[in-house]
């Protein structure tokens, strides 16, 4: 009998316990990098101080530059792809040739997949991939830093 009373006590306890979790206002608990690097830069916009005049005596006012995001659109062509057994791959791209390992404009990487099918993957600045077979026309689209 006191076996039954303390699992009717357990279960009243995790009853109220789900009971009280669930009208409360958590909705997510873990976000990606991007989800807190927008909470963190939303979360300082509103906290930032007030413009300070400088003083006239001051010869020399540092600036502070903001470095904004801006978003980046590139269309690629790829022509052609050779693989080679004694050396790098190499591709055909936008009427240029590049190495396997080479970047595009010093910042999208490439990278030749073999396969059933052969294709390139092109890693944009932010990460991302892109894929495309020779013939193919891609857009790509990513999000990278520019100075003001």
């Amino acid at each position: 009998m006191l076996n039954k009373r303390n699992l009717w006590v357990y279960l009243l306890v995790c009853a109220s316990t789900v009971a009280t979790a669930m009208d409360s206002n958590i909705k997510t608990l873990f976000t990606t990098p991007q989800e807190r690097q927008l909470i963190n830069n939303n979360r300082y916009q509103s906290d930032e101080a007030e413009p300070q005049q400088l003083d006239q005596d001051e010869p020399h006012a540092e600036e502070i530059k903001q470095k904004a995001k801006e978003v980046f659109r590139k269309s690629i062509i790829v022509s052609g792809i050779t693989l080679s057994n004694s050396g790098p791959n190499i591709v055909w791209i936008n009427g240029q040739t590049y190495e396997e390992g080479e970047k595009i404009d010093d910042k999208m990487r490439i990278k030749v997949m073999t396969g059933n099918k052969i294709k390139v993957r092109i890693t944009a600045p932010d990460g991302k991939h892109y894929f495309a077979t020779s013939g193919e026309t891609i857009e790509i689209v990513y999000q990278a830093t520019a100075d003001n």
